[in-house]
């Protein structure tokens, strides 16, 4: 079974998310997010539900390796339609929160 730091780094690289852009998010060094992924250390308890909301994963999923409360795979809101989709939700997750709410406001 997969411990935290396999499960961390499984959900940041599946955003197609770096640990610098990952430690610019949560406001830590890339020190750290490289030190989780390596199993050195374990990040704080107040960070946790940074990293669920950064990374959109269940803390379920994350800390213990269950998937009790985590979308479907068909869930539409989860699931890009098409190639182009794909790419721009993977774009998307890169940006910084900062970039990513201006998009938003640009959009809206």
């Amino acid at each position: 079974m997969a411990g935290f730091h396999e499960r961390l780094k499984a959900a940041r690289q599946a955003l197609g998310m770096t640990q610098e852009a990952l430690a610019e998010e949560l406001n830590v060094t890339k020190a750290s997010v490289s030190a989780w992924e390596n199993d050195r250390e374990k990040p704080g308890f107040r960070l946790l539900s940074k990293i669920r909301d950064v990374l959109g994963v269940s803390l379920d999923d994350l800390v213990c390796g269950a998937e009790t409360d985590a979308a479907p795979a068909n869930d539409p809101q989860r699931v890009a339609r098409n190639d182009d989709e794909a790419a721009l939700l993977k774009a998307y997750r890169k940006l910084p929160a900062k970039r990513r709410q201006a998009l938003l406001n640009l959009l809206g």
